[in-house]
């Protein structure tokens, strides 16, 4: 298989000889003398292409397996002498070797191919042809060139500028802007940057100047508690977007109210009816390990029972209201948002010492419906025993004015029946920008359902934590419980045995005046004077 793939080489090699050979053939080379001088010294008359050809000629000739021979054959082909041959190919390679050195002239290509056939020289003159045909394609059509540059730079900017800021169309107010508007989610790191920037520091309050002065605090928290009111005095309170209907006096303060409400399904934490047991049999131990409480009848055990069961309640109940007071605080408002059309369709991100900076991006709620960017700051945080709450006002740059307020509530006056209810309200002032019913509905609500979610999930892992620890705890006292006992077991059995074997010795050695040894061992010679 070597030998043959040796043949092959060996005839395509000598197919490339034969066709050098005889593509030199069709050229002719006329020795001209100088006009003036009369010698053949001087660089010779002949065209470019005549060159290029000499100069192919020259290389074929010595990469050949026999220079001379072939440079005989190809002279004696053309009616030359093997020395004229020689000699008119070495002037022809001087001439272009000058003529390349010079870098000038007519000659000058045929010098750039002989001593320019490096990678690097080969790219550079590659790219300089492809900038050359460039600039004549634009010079030829200006109009199609323009655009074609538009769309490369147009592209550029976007892949440049999509995952870093998703492309921002308009950074604030103005005249063909509602406020800051991005074509794309912007990227949280993008949004936690702009909240330590100091643009976001130099903004200031949007609400309108008149609304400033009035004292609207009361009318505002009126327009809410009145609202509440209602759903208390309904027997089966729904969940869900309410418009809350203004009176005559509200409307001079107010234009838009909606609020969002999700009661926290705190149910799904109430232990099984199997950890209800083991709830049930705990306390039956601690109540029997007590020495001041006496030993009751059998009919307690379901009073026991129903006070586990009342415990558990309560238990859940403060659990979902401490976790969900923990997401506020934290301002986790957009983990969860499964109903919604799109994953990034609202984003909430806070920062600061206490979190007082934010930032709401609410789809379609910018230019052209893309991704509109509210810039708010907390104004107020309460807290109470059963509510919760971070209000919000709105800051310049953004899209509407008003107030966004956040309120976890606790109603367990009917000790049955208790409630945890999510607030989430938007408040937009006479006078103020406010963007549209449906679309501040939907904020709301996406809003209230995923503090809901996030609630319910760290309420779920508290318990998990919980269970595992009850579990592990049991785990640890079951297993020393059991080893105490083997060693009370092991002990008492030695002990049984040591009693069996004194009395076996005791039988055996009657009157020998010896002493009992329980393990039956001797000290050695030299030893201590006792036994173990």
């Amino acid at each position: 298989m070597k030998n043959q793939f040796q043949k092959i080489i060996l005839f395509l090699c000598c197919l490339l000889l034969a066709r050098t050979t005889t593509r030199a053939l069709e050229a002719t080379f006329t020795p001209a003398p100088d006009k003036d001088t009369g010698s053949t010294d001087g660089p010779l008359p002949l065209s470019q292409n005549q060159r290029q050809q000499l100069h192919q000629l020259d290389q074929q000739i010595a990469q050949s397996p026999n220079p001379n021979e072939t440079l005989q054959r190809v002279a004696e082909a053309n009616g030359m002498d093997a020395s004229q041959l020689g000699d008119l190919l070495m002037r022809n390679r001087r001439d272009l070797q000058m003529a390349a050195s010079s870098g000038g002239g007519g000659s000058g290509g045929g010098g750039s191919s002989l001593v320019g056939n490096s990678i690097p020289r080969a790219m550079l003159r590659l790219v300089s042809t492809f900038l050359v045909m460039i600039f004549k394609t634009m010079s030829a059509h200006p109009r199609s060139a323009s655009l074609v540059v538009l769309m490369v730079v147009s592209i550029l900017y976007v892949m440049i500028s999509a995952p870093r800021s998703g492309i921002v169309i308009s950074g604030g107010n103005g005249v063909f802007s509602s406020g800051y508007t991005t074509f794309l989610c912007p990227p949280t790191e993008y949004l936690f940057k702009y909240l330590e920037s100091d643009k976001f520091d130099a903004l200031k309050q949007s609400l309108p100047l008149e609304t400033k002065k009035r004292k609207r605090k009361r009318v505002w928290e009126d327009v809410f508690l009145l609202q509440r009111q209602d759903d208390k005095e309904d027997e089966t309170p729904k969940d869900g977007v309410q418009v809350v209907k203004l009176n005559k006096q509200q409307k001079k303060e107010i234009s838009l109210a909606i609020m969002a409400k999700k009661t926290v399904p705190f149910e799904v934490l109430l232990p099984s009816e199997e950890e209800l047991e083991l709830l049930h049999e705990r306390e039956k131990r601690i109540k029997e390990h007590r020495p001041m409480v006496p030993d009751d009848d059998d009919g307690d055990d379901d009073e026991l029972m129903q006070l586990v069961e009342e415990r558990a309640w309560e238990d859940s109940v403060d659990l979902a209201f401490q976790s969900a007071e923990s997401i506020v605080a934290a301002r986790r408002f957009s983990e969860f948002l499964g109903n919604s059309p799109s994953p990034d369709s609202i984003k909430f991100v806070a920062r600061g010492n206490r979190k007082e900076k934010a930032a709401l991006v609410v789809k379609s709620m910018g230019d052209w419906r893309r991704y509109g960017i509210q810039p708010l700051k907390v104004v107020e945080e309460g807290k109470t025993q059963d509510t919760f709450s971070v209000v919000y006002y709105t800051l310049q740059g953004g899209h509407f004015d008003g107030q966004l307020k956040v309120a976890v509530e606790k109603d367990d006056e009917d000790k049955a029946h208790p409630r945890i209810t999510v607030i989430v309200s938007l408040l937009i002032p006479k006078g103020g920008r406010k963007i549209g019913t449906k679309l501040a509905s939907h904020m709301v609500s996406m809003l209230a359902e995923s503090i809901t979610t996030s609630t319910m999930t760290a309420a779920r892992q508290t318990c998990s934590r919980k269970l595992q620890s009850t579990i592990y705890r049991d785990k640890a006292k079951s297993r020393a419980i059991l080893k105490r006992h083997i060693a009370f077991e092991t002990m008492q059995k030695m002990e049984e045995m040591a009693a069996n074997r004194r009395r076996r010795w005791q039988r055996k050695n009657v009157g020998s005046g010896g002493s009992y040894r329980p393990s039956g061992c001797r000290p050695p010679d030299g030893g201590p004077r006792y036994g173990f």
